[in-house]
């Protein structure tokens, strides 16, 4: 496959992505500008050195080779002859002209082009907000008033200790597990706990609190899977999952959810299996709920849980209290940044409990591992091989022999482990679940500073059962720069820096759609895993019906203006007769789908579905795979369809139940 530079042949890489950028954001010339902000430009920030770098760290050759294509086409005169009616390069026009051809990108008929058009802006807003301008600060965090990395706290919790392996290695052990978050993290602290001697493998770093430095582009890079430039292969949704030693436990939003009884009840008459609705499924669940300390003890609300709270209320629906595995939480700024790890310690992730009971107990751990394939001998999983990255770059082998494995990688990662290993179970990666999360925006009189307060404290699940046991749960999350920057239709740049600027007075309603029909992990013959996975009519029609009601929420609550997150937004002014559906029939006629409204995936889910019949799913009630003894299955993956409510506690209780069923089991 060619390079990425080499795709390119009309410009240089640099030159187009400095005309990019300088369109995205340039200087833009205001009567009232004390921060600088809109005379700052992406140019003057330096941004297109980290675009290049960004656009180098895509894990997946095939993304680099699209993005290749998509910055030939756009300086190409004869597509821009095509599709803009000009015959010249975009590099080659002027700034106006140059705006206008990416609103026809934003706005074409052609999915792929509208594709195009929100990688190029999701990469070069992140690289230009969510980074420091000038030392510790930045015009936009000033304009907005956000205060950017708080200073370091004097006291930090100390990291786990972790193996050096600097050479090829083979290792022995009862129990190998591969991926250290919800899943693995607890089947290693449970399998650790019954004697057996065990190795957690795990593909991203250790985190340390002293490296949480709240820089949103450097968090993003270090902690989340592969960048946080995962997407679907339709470009319409970002994935994003934990990457460290506690994997998405250490930079989740700490939502504690068991799984609903009637979801339990469905998943057993799905599945074929008494599991989910059982005692036993039960004690799990309760189980790791004590063991993270879930409470609500740590649940008051800050300003943007108060207006979801206040909105609810003034409605008359349902909201309540978020619990949360959090121990002496700050709540105030500091844990509006917990998703880029908690640098106190208050937050229990697996790094925090079961990978610490397992360290105490004689566990070794493994970073910056990418396990390759499971070996199998006589119909057995006898260990896994694994490339480790060691401290100057290169790559050494490391053979790891067990007598169980415990793939624990998550819904994405787990199938191509899986595929690459030579499983041929045609379930393998279909059945997948991405949760969309997607969300409305009020502007507030008031101050709301979104990034401040508690991570989560307040849900609604007013609109969760639509008469099918499926909807939209109403939660809110902490709003930093990167997220609204990217996710902020851009209507030019002068309006995309104008509603930015006003981010201190926004909230948001977000919406979680349990999502009742399926996309896929498919595994190609290089190895890689990727998704495929788009929005049903059915789940569409759930989401609108969500939004009228987010919608309304807001409005009660006070705000004075209500926006999409669509491309272009729509925009409602609140109190005018008829708003409403005004906002409702201008999202109708953008559309929910296809690169039109953003959306993002925290949690994916049921690619190796767990069930009684092989021909069905992919493990079995135990968690070992159908296909190969010795192999099992504990992490969302083996969700027999999407939870509806933030899955930390459901994979625990799984991964409780698989691995108390291999200890009884010896």
């Amino acid at each position: 496959m060619e390079s990425y530079e080499e795709s390119l042949h009309l410009s240089s890489v640099t030159t187009i992505l400095e005309a990019v950028c300088d369109t995205l954001i340039p200087a833009v010339r205001t009567e009232n500008d004390p921060f600088g902000f809109f005379s700052d430009s992406a140019l003057a920030a330096g941004t297109v050195a980290r675009v290049e770098k960004l656009i180098a760290d895509i894990p997946d050759p095939k993304d680099r080779a699209k993005l290749a294509l998509l910055l030939s086409a756009l300086d190409s005169p004869f597509a821009n002859l095509l599709f803009a009616g000009r015959f010249q390069s975009f590099t080659r026009m002027d700034p106006e002209t140059r705006e206008a051809v990416l609103l026809g990108w934003a706005h074409s008929g052609l999915q792929l082009r509208r594709a195009g058009f929100q990688a190029l802006k999701r990469l070069v807003n992140v690289c230009y907000y969510a980074f420091p301008r000038d030392g510790n600060g930045h015009p936009a965090w000033r304009a907005a008033g956000y205060p950017g990395p708080l200073p370091m706290p004097g006291t930090l919790p100390a990291p786990l200790i972790v193996e050096t392996i600097d050479r090829d290695t083979t290792l022995d052990c009862d129990a190998v597990v591969v991926g250290s978050g919800a899943g693995g993290g607890v089947a290693a602290g449970l399998l650790a706990l019954a004697g057996k001697s065990v190795i957690v493998l795990e593909k991203g770093e250790n985190p340390d609190a002293a490296k949480f430095t709240q820089v949103e582009g450097e968090m993003l890079g270090e902690y989340y899977l592969d960048h946080g430039l995962l997407m679907t292969q339709s470009g319409s949704m970002p994935i994003l999952a934990g990457s460290g030693l506690g994997g998405g436990t250490v930079i989740n939003y700490t939502a504690s959810f068991p799984l609903p009884e009637r979801v339990r009840a469905e998943w057993d008459a799905r599945s074929g299996l008494s599991l989910f609705s059982s005692p036993r499924f039960a004690e799990s669940m309760q189980r790791v709920q004590a063991r993270l300390d879930v409470n609500t003890r740590f649940s008051t609300p800050g300003v943007r849980d108060q207006i979801l709270e206040r909105g609810c209320l003034a409605m008359g629906w349902h909201v309540d209290a978020i619990p949360r595995n959090v121990s002496g939480c700050l709540m105030g700024t500091e844990c509006g940044y917990c998703g880029y790890g908690c640098r106190h310690g208050a937050k229990n992730s697996t790094a925090a409990t079961y990978l610490a009971d397992a360290a105490q107990r004689g566990a070794r751990f493994v970073v910056r591992c990418d396990v390759r394939r499971v070996i199998q001998e006589n119909g057995r999983a006898t260990g896994v091989v694994a490339q480790v990255r060691t401290g100057d770059g290169s790559t050494v082998t490391l053979t790891v022999r067990a007598r169980v494995v415990v793939a624990a990688c998550g819904a994405v990662k787990t199938p191509g482990l899986l595929a690459r290993s030579g499983l041929g179970n045609r379930n393998i990666g279909r059945g997948l679940r991405l949760h969309p999360g997607t969300a409305l925006v009020g502007l507030f009189g008031e101050r709301v500073e979104p990034w401040t307060g508690a991570t989560q404290t307040r849900y609604s699940d007013q609109f969760s059962d639509q008469g099918d046991g499926y909807g939209t749960k109403f939660e809110t999350v902490p709003i930093h720069f990167a997220m609204p920057a990217s996710a902020f239709g851009w209507e030019g740049a002068a309006q995309h820096k104008a509603t930015l600027a006003r981010l201190s007075h926004s909230s948001i309603v977000g919406l979680l759609l349990r999502d009742r029909d399926a996309g896929r992990v498919v595994t190609g013959k290089d190895g890689v895993p990727r998704v495929h996975y788009d929005l049903s009519d059915h789940d569409v029609a759930h989401l609108r019906n969500g939004f009228r009601g987010a919608a309304q929420v807001l409005a009660a609550a006070g705000a004075t203006e209500i926006f999409s997150v669509q491309q272009p937004p729509v925009r409602v002014r609140t109190g005018v007769n008829g708003w409403l559906d005004r906002l409702t029939d201008g999202m109708d006629s953008r559309g929910y789908t296809k690169c039109r409204m953003a959306y993002i995936s925290f949690h994916q889910m049921a690619s190796c579905t767990m069930g009684a019949d092989p021909a069905r799913s992919v493990v079995g009630e135990t968690g070992e795979t159908h296909e190969l003894k010795g192999l099992y299955v504990s992490d969302s993956s083996a969700f027999v369809t999407s939870s509806g409510v933030n899955p930390m506690i459901t994979i625990m209780g799984i991964a409780d139940h698989v691995a108390r069923g291999i200890a009884e089991s010896w």
